[in-house]
């Protein structure tokens, strides 16, 4: 799955890829490519909704369930942005960053916690297994 994450972000070009890492009882199983529809593309990702709705009601039908929400940063870190931090509404997910910032990539994971009002959410690292 590492290697069809990694495809996507050099398929994407310049652009940031975004995609969902779907599991069946924790397992992760596949990916799904999904369209970044946000309006600055090159900075920032936005899942499709349509696409995202579609493959949700797809991991329904086939027992599965979210594992992870992924994206790139072209030419950034992997850590998470500010923004990809307050737009992290999946807590239970693990979000993946693949940077492609010096030619070969590096992925990263992360958790990102759900923000009590008035505090910041905490990202913690989590371990990336091959595969």
């Amino acid at each position: 799955m590492r290697e069809a994450i990694v495809a996507h972000a050099r398929d994407a070009g310049p652009v940031e890829c975004c995609g969902l890492v779907a599991a069946h009882e924790g397992v992760p199983t596949r990916v799904v490519r999904c369209a970044n529809v946000a309006d600055t593309p090159a900075v920032r990702y936005r899942i499709d909704p349509r696409e995202q709705l579609a493959a949700f009601r797809a991991m329904d039908d086939a027992g599965e369930e979210l594992f992870a929400i992924y994206h790139s940063h072209p030419a950034t870190t992997p850590y998470p942005s500010s923004t990809d931090r307050g737009e992290a509404f999946y807590p239970e997910a693990v979000y993946i960053l693949v940077s492609l910032r010096s030619g070969e990539p590096e992925l990263r994971a992360y958790r990102i916690s759900a923000d009590p009002p008035g505090s910041a959410k905490a990202v913690r690292e989590v371990p990336l297994r091959a595969g």
